[in-house]
């Protein structure tokens, strides 16, 4: 009899071992021709294959691609509990996602990696939140301050975004660039993969020291001072070193980029452009921002419900108002955020992560 049908590379000899001990067999391996799509199977340990969802509903990976999803996956969860950051939420999310896996074990595949997906992203919203101090926003506070009459505070393990918004932002923006930076890595490990030197040195190495180039140059500057909430003072080995780092990028790519051209003007003519595109990395890093913006978000509504809440008064009517207003209005924060998490964590993975090395 004849089978055809599309085996991974890595599979073909122990799929041939295993049949010949029983058959006569005889392989005949092709590849996928240019106008068929080979069908693509993810391959990922436990808590990888959890986002593979994510990763599909992007685009799986093209014949000589890479899988992203178990790098991806790892910044997902990590983004994902810093927008969201509150310690409450994020046990509410991990116990409901947790029962449901055991309490239906014969749920649909993607339903189960999905739910799995969100638990591990729970987990992550409790430590974001015991980072930043946030339990139902600033519920213990109000609550034992207003029927106790001695506030109580649970102290924050690292410091409390809404008291200190631009520390938020400047870590913000690091974890943004190193997001970045690690993109531009994988899409330099696919070229010397493939064996292109030259394209990793052009491609890859000239803007590395372009952007740290312009990062270091930047951070002791009068801009970053305000944000910094200090001054910054390098030596004068890395100025120099960041300097020329920065100016060697930047020419090497306008030589460069066009490299394949043989018109000389075309070449540093399409080289400034591409240089230009110092401004999308600008926007890209900025828009890490909504890091801050979320966590802020979640914090400063439930702390108006909790406000909302105290304010009717500590008797019996003003307790069961409480309590209803508290059940509905932190349902509905957990809502609206747990979308908000959801799709901007993604759009940081399709357009400023995936962008740098995923076609």
């Amino acid at each position: 009899f004849v089978m055809t049908g599309f085996v991974p590379a890595r599979e073909v000899k122990g799929l041939e071992e295993k049949l010949s001990s029983r058959f006569d067999v005889s392989f005949e391996v092709s590849e996928v021709p240019e106008d068929e799509e080979a069908p693509v199977l993810l391959s990922n340990g436990s808590f990888s294959s959890a986002a593979e969802g994510i990763t599909a509903s992007f685009g799986l990976p093209a014949k000589g691609e890479i899988d992203p999803t178990a790098i991806m996956s790892v910044c997902y969860v990590f983004f994902f509990g810093l927008m969201l950051s509150d310690a409450a939420y994020g046990l509410i999310i991990f116990l409901a996602c947790f029962w449901a896996i055991k309490k239906f074990p014969r749920m649909e595949t993607n339903l189960r990696k999905s739910l799995k997906l969100f638990m591990y992203c729970g987990l992550s919203t409790l430590f974001w939140g015991a980072m930043f101090g946030g339990y139902f926003g600033d519920a213990v506070d109000i609550v034992s301050r207003t029927w106790f009459g001695r506030q109580i505070t649970i102290p924050a393990l690292w410091f409390v975004p809404l008291n200190n918004p631009m520390r938020l932002l400047i870590f913000s923006l690091l974890f943004g660039v190193i997001h970045l930076f690690l993109g531009l890595g994988i899409k330099g490990y696919m070229l010397l993969r493939d064996g292109k030197i030259m394209d990793f040195i052009c491609d890859v190495v000239l803007w590395y020291m372009l952007l740290l180039g312009l990062i270091l140059m930047l951070i002791p500057s009068s801009l970053f001072a305000p944000m910094l909430q200090m001054q910054v003072t390098f030596p004068a080995a890395v100025n120099a070193a960041a300097k020329w780092g920065a100016i060697i990028g930047a020419v090497g790519i306008v030589l460069m980029s066009a490299r394949d051209k043989k018109n000389p003007v075309l070449r540093i003519a399409l080289g400034a452009y591409d240089l230009y595109g110092i401004s999308s990395w600008l926007s890209d890093a900025l828009s890490y921002s909504r890091l801050l913006a979320l966590g802020l978000a979640t914090g400063v509504i439930a702390s108006v419900i909790n406000q909302m809440g105290s304010m009717i008064g500590t008797g019996i009517i003003g307790t069961v108002l409480f309590i209803v207003i508290f059940c509905f209005g932190h349902m509905f924060n957990l809502a609206i955020n747990l979308l908000g998490a959801y799709v901007h964590t993604c759009r940081l993975q399709y357009v400023e992560f995936f962008g740098k090395f995923y076609e």
